[in-house]
């Protein structure tokens, strides 16, 4: 009786199971709808439910890098038909390369051997010298500056086209109108964005004008330029770059004013006024160049007190032959420059921060050739060692006095500011 008895109670079980069944297939696709409405209405987003991966990435930048025509002569560059400048950046090929991305300003032209090759006033370098960079360790190129028009249209447009050519990032000037006027770029997962911008110089007629020289219609709208007189327009410009910025996934910016005032070690009312307002908008840091020498840094608020944001006025020469004897110069300052290396870590919200800058002081040596090299100028006690350039201490240590009497304020305040 048992066995029958629990048999029966499985067949009444499986009966029920199967009435239930039926009504669920009836009221199937109402009730699903439903059910999928509320649900997906009250479900916490996928998003939301995954912690963001916190990630730690840095950011090197340095300055201008300047072909004059010294660099032509002679035999020490000179190889295979062409130039090749590798041994210029040798001593700070390590430093470029201990970041995971690294930016430069191109300060000339590359139009093509056919051209020629030109240094002061207008520049005309070679294409080697791209392959000298990258090989160096630079990743990002700035073209918006006041000699990228130094060799005309087609120098202008070959420019950024060969950058293209040969895979190496750039940003400030480019070759068509399809091209954004930004750079969102992954770094190690991390999307950074950077934009570059330079001076205008006053017109003499409707054309833009960079350097004194008037732009053709054709290339004028692919720099990116702003009118130190009319900045409201530069402002709404840039409030629409951070907003496309923003939606391409940049979670830190980067802006690269080329600006000031050539040769002054200090920075103009007119830079402190944008980089204000640069900061307003919510740029996250600013690494200035054009006055060929180092300029202070320092960080600046929002005016609502939400932002924070560093700014180095200008990082001053990375590679010139802008000598103290042929500036006719009272000091070695056109000699110097910085490489800053920003940290910036995001955390577990997704939120990205700078948490550490690095100031490693650089000296330009040049000897008899002429032979040029970029000189660390961090640490001068050992720099005869490091570099196996022997008689140089006493110079790279008045080049890093140099550099921390203009920068030595504000980088305290910068740590005082962030918590470094």
């Amino acid at each position: 009786m048992r066995s029958t008895n629990v048999k029966k109670k499985n067949r009444n079980l499986q009966r029920a199971v199967a009435v239930l069944a039926c009504c669920v297939l009836v009221l199937g696709v109402g009730g699903f709808a439903a059910f999928h409405f509320l649900s997906a209405k009250d479900a916490v987003p996928a998003s939301a439910q995954q912690k963001v991966e916190e990630k730690t990435i840095t950011i090197g930048n340095a300055g201008d890098v300047i072909i004059h025509s010294p660099f032509y002569k002679g035999s020490t560059y000179k190889k295979d038909g062409d130039y090749d400048f590798t041994s210029c950046f040798s001593n700070v090929k390590e430093d470029y390369e201990a970041n995971d991305f690294m930016v430069l300003n191109l300060e000339t032209t590359l139009p093509g051997k056919d051209v020629g090759y030109s240094g002061y006033p207008m520049f005309k370098s070679p294409d080697s010298l791209v392959d000298s960079l990258t090989s160096s360790g630079v990743d990002l190129m700035l073209l918006a500056n006041n000699h990228i028009y130094d060799s005309g249209v087609n120098g202008f447009l070959r420019t950024s086209q060969l950058l293209q050519d040969k895979g190496v990032l750039y940003t400030g000037a480019r070759h068509s109108e399809e091209e954004k006027k930004y750079l969102v770029q992954e770094i190690d997962g991390v999307k950074v964005g950077f934009v570059n911008y330079v001076y205008e110089t006053p017109r003499s007629d409707d054309r833009k004008g960079i350097n004194g020289n008037p732009l053709d219609p054709s290339v004028a709208p692919l720099l990116n330029s702003f009118d130190p007189n009319d900045l409201d327009s530069f402002y709404t410009e840039m409030e629409d770059i951070l907003s496309d910025m923003k939606k391409n996934g940049a979670e830190f910016v980067i802006a690269y004013p080329h600006w000031g005032n050539e040769y002054q070690l200090q920075e103009t009312g007119w830079q402190r006024d944008i980089a204000q307002k640069l900061c307003d908008m919510g740029v996250d840091a600013i690494v200035g160049g054009h006055p060929h020498v180092v300029q202070p840094v320092d960080v600046f608020t929002s005016e609502d007190g939400k932002h924070k944001m560093f700014c180095a006025f200008s990082v001053g020469n990375q590679l010139s032959n802008q000598r103290r004897e042929i500036m006719n110069l009272s000091t070695g300052n056109t000699e110097d420059g910085l490489i800053i290396d920003l940290t910036i870590t995001r955390d577990s919200k997704g939120k990205a921060a700078l948490t550490g800058v690095k100031y490693i002081p650089t000296w330009v040596y040049k000897t008899g050739g002429p032979v040029y090299s970029i000189i660390p100028a961090d640490d001068p006690a050992t720099v005869e060692e490091t570099t196996g350039i022997k008689g140089i201490k006493s110079q790279v240590q008045a080049s890093y006095d140099r550099t921390y009497k203009i920068i030595g304020d504000g980088v305290k305040k910068v740590n005082e500011a962030y918590g470094f």
